[in-house]
């Protein structure tokens, strides 16, 4: 994600034989969207939901996150 440019010709063709380019770029926006947090935890703005604890990710038939309570 830090060097785009920088994805090899061998690892197009490894892509290219495994997924459909919708596939790699649904692949890259994930990976994206789950990065975004890393401004937060490097600055340590991030606050755990349940401290000291591990706080399951669950999403809602729509692909929303569903806040544990």
């Amino acid at each position: 994600m830090a060097d785009p440019a920088g994805v090899s010709d061998e690892l197009r063709v490894r892509l290219n034989e495994h997924f459909t380019p919708e596939q790699i770029t649904e692949l890259a926006l994930d990976v994206m969207k789950w990065s975004y947090q890393k401004f937060a935890v490097a600055l340590g703005l991030d606050r755990e939901i349940k401290p000291g604890e591990l706080t399951d990710l669950v999403f809602d038939d729509e692909g929303h996150w569903v806040r544990p309570t």
